[in-house]
């Protein structure tokens, strides 16, 4: 749930909850004013019957009057204190369907005592109590709605910069020089918002710089003592007087030198076209670049027995740096020679706007969390530097075609799209 929907729910529950217990209590206490300013005018009834009665010793004649009632009844004695009820239109003796408010007390017109019930119609207070919950209901509704709507264009608005502030941090990549452009914002937090993820970046921008020229210097400087371990590698493996042990470890060696070799040049790789330096992109045929690099690999495929099944059409120009173009070729051929059993098949696909190639495994698909990270072992095998998925996926991205891997019926097969 976003926090715009949570923040809505519960301020719209709130805002229910407190207007109905708000509206409930408002409600009984108009009544009960109501009540009793019809008691009032009970009192003053009795008070006019009271005056008459003392003055002419008799009670007054009954005048029937709308919405008022006046009852005598001849009981034994003075009874109890004056009291006032409600009662339902049943017990009213007028066909009436409003409640009547009365009061009821005793008096003595000459030597008899009389039950006086004074009524008057709880209509104009039922009307007033009636409107009162129409205007809350209708209260509460333009409530929600009003809330409805400033949370859906006013709320969402405040929110925006918080909004814009993702956004900018999703399309962030710290390999590039540019620094993000966060949003303005009159809101102080999300203002300070801006600034920590501001110097967040920044930092993390400043640690990666240094490892990238760490691993640049490092690369760079490591190449000539590997050339120079080589070369002399080269002339112990070629000296008559060695032992077959001895040749043995010296083999050994020059493998794992050679290994080390590759793995400096891919790294310099690497951080040369992190560094923009193979910027400049031309139109590429990626069917004659294609054609040319399976004449290059036919003794090597011919040497491991392997069928190649071609599907090679004319295609779109892939605008792109050539040299790129040639490693990215060079890598995907080598990777699907080196790791397709001896007897196995390639298949090599060239259409508008597309390129894949594909070879027979082991079965066993590729790991997608390991396939393109730098040192990943995203199979079973263990040779190799780890580094030509990471090379083609740093190119694809660099050059805006996107490289897509499946696995279907036992093949492996990379795909790229322009």
């Amino acid at each position: 749930m976003k926090l715009f929907s949570a923040y809505n729910r519960v301020n719209l529950i709130s805002t229910v909850i407190i207007f109905l217990l708000a509206s409930t209590a408002f409600y009984f206490l108009l009544r009960y004013v109501l009540i009793d300013q019809v008691d009032e005018n009970l009192k003053i009834e009795q008070r006019e019957i009271q005056t008459y009665l003392d003055k002419y010793h008799r009670l007054p004649e009954i005048i029937v009057v709308k919405d008022q009632e006046i009852r005598y009844k001849a009981v034994a004695g003075p009874g109890g204190k004056r009291f006032f009820r409600t009662v339902k239109p049943e017990d009213i003796p007028q066909n009436d369907d409003n409640e009547y408010r009365e009061i009821v007390f005793n008096v003595l017109a000459g030597t008899q005592w009389y039950e006086v019930v004074v009524g008057k119609s709880m209509e104009g207070t039922d009307d007033i109590t009636q409107s009162i919950a129409t205007i809350t209901v209708a209260t509460l509704l333009l409530i929600l709605l009003t809330s409805f709507v400033i949370n859906r264009i006013v709320v969402r608005r405040l929110w925006q910069p918080f909004y814009n502030t993702l956004s900018v941090m999703q399309h962030f990549e710290i390999g590039k020089m540019q620094e993000p452009a966060f949003p303005g914002s009159r809101i102080e937090e999300f203002s300070f918002m801006n600034n920590t993820l501001r110097d967040a970046t920044a930092r993390a921008r400043k640690e990666y710089l240094f490892l990238k020229e760490f691993t640049e210097n490092a690369s760079h400087e490591l190449q000539t003592p590997l050339a120079i371990i080589q070369s002399k590698l080269d002339l112990l493996i070629q000296d008559e007087h060695l032992s077959e042990p001895q040749s043995r470890v010296l083999q050994s060696a020059y493998q794992a030198v050679q290994k080390m070799a590759r793995l400096n040049q891919s790294l310099l790789l690497l951080t040369k076209i992190e560094n923009g330096q193979y910027a400049e992109r031309s139109a590429i045929d990626m069917r004659q670049k294609v054609t040319e690099k399976i004449i290059q690999c036919e003794e090597l495929v011919k040497a491991k027995n392997i069928s190649v099944q071609k599907s090679i059409h004319e295609s779109t120009p892939l605008f792109i740096n050539p040299l790129l173009a040639d490693i990215l070729l060079n890598n995907l051929f080598s990777n699907a020679i080196k790791y397709t059993v001896a007897g196995g098949t390639i298949s090599i696909s060239v259409q508008p706007g597309l390129f894949a190639i594909g070879n027979s495994g082991n079965g066993v698909p590729l790991d997608p969390q390991q396939m393109f990270r730098r040192f990943g072992k995203p199979g079973a095998t263990t040779d190799g530097v780890g580094l030509g998925l990471a090379i083609v996926k740093q190119i694809s991205d660099m050059s805006d075609t996107p490289v897509r891997y499946d696995f279907q019926a036992g093949e492996h097969r990379f795909s790229f799209t322009w």
